[in-house]
């Protein structure tokens, strides 16, 4: 059975781009738009997703090796 697509985190567009969401579909991660993550119905819900430098940041305090 495939993977339930997983939203990761959001970026905050730059210079007129719109924001964008990183997908996970198991080891697999794609950048997509806020709109098309929203039509799509990805989860969590995009304003719930942690900005990029936030998840960063907790994903490198669960990963000491990481330091």
């Amino acid at each position: 059975m495939p993977e339930k697509p997983q939203g990761r985190y959001r970026t905050s567009g730059e210079r007129g781009q719109p924001n964008t969401a990183l997908v996970e579909i198991g080891r697999i991660g794609i950048d997509i738009p806020e709109q098309e993550y929203r039509d799509k119905g990805y989860e969590p819900d995009f304003d719930t997703l942690p900005w990029k430098a936030e998840y960063c940041a907790i994903a490198q305090k669960d990963d000491p090796q990481k330091s």
